[in-house]
């Protein structure tokens, strides 16, 4: 585990972070006067389930925002398999699938229609690709309301929709804003199932959340943050091993969120 501490502490990868997929080397990100991220370094080796986790507002989405090209960093640089994120962002994601917390849909479109629209962005044949889609969508039981109107789905509905297209180009690597949230137990699970199951394919999975038992059931590898910077990552025994057996991990994710606002 490395423990990351101090404003001006400059990033030296190691080893293993050369082969990293994804590659974000002191990055700081300001809005005015305000800075939502402050020297923020890691790698997520391809292949890797990794877990990003931090309580609200601690910076997760603007990473995400900058890792998709939708923000610029003020410094650092961010690439993904060798591309900048921003500069290369057209590239960057034919090679991502993204899904937000909260997926918006054009009113006037079904979610078939929004699937094939976005096979055809990609560049795929829409009868093919939503040939091959047809079981997740039956998985995801959306089968029956996928012909309806998007912008009437749930949050749950729309979150699985949200899914579907991030995994309909069958990208390199995915990037899950929160991706949980508004999903009832079953759904939970089986977004969990699928996270590994692409993980397992040699995808690369960064996730987002704040609650420290997904991480633990899913990840091998976290990284958490808290108001900008990044307070530790590693291995989820490495992480687990620096602090008494009987401490529980809300109280560890709590205890490190705490020492990093002094």
């Amino acid at each position: 585990m490395e423990r990351v501490t101090g404003e001006s502490a400059e990033f030296i990868p190691d080893v293993q972070d050369l082969t990293g997929l994804v590659s974000v080397r002191n990055v700081t990100k300001s809005f005015g006067m305000k800075k939502a991220l402050d020297q923020v370094s890691f790698d997520v080796p391809a292949g890797q389930l990794c877990g990003l986790l931090g309580p609200n507002g601690a910076g997760k989405t603007t990473l995400f925002r900058l890792l998709m090209g939708i923000l610029k960093s003020t410094n650092g640089t961010l690439t993904v398999d060798g591309q900048d994120a921003f500069e290369d962002r057209v590239a960057v994601k034919s090679l991502v699938g993204f899904l937000p917390d909260e997926p918006v849909f054009y009113s006037y479109l079904s979610g078939y229609e929004i699937l094939e629209l976005s096979a055809s962005m990609h560049g795929l044949d829409p009868v093919r690709t939503m040939f091959r889609l047809k079981p997740l969508i039956e998985r995801l039981n959306l089968d029956a309301d996928i012909k309806n109107f998007a912008e009437d789905y749930s949050r749950g509905m729309k979150k699985k929709l949200g899914l579907l297209l991030a995994l309909l180009h069958q990208p390199k690597l995915l990037i899950l804003d929160e991706p949980t949230n508004g999903l009832d137990v079953e759904s939970t699970h089986l977004f969990y199932d699928l996270m590994k199951e692409e993980s397992a394919k040699g995808v690369t999975v960064l996730f987002s959340t704040h609650l420290m038992d997904q991480v633990s059931k899913l990840c091998t590898h976290s990284i958490i943050i808290n108001k900008g910077q990044i307070v530790t990552r590693g291995s989820m025994e490495t992480i687990k091993s620096e602090f008494d057996p009987s401490v529980s991990l809300e109280e560890i994710f709590l205890q490190l969120t705490s020492d990093s606002a002094d």
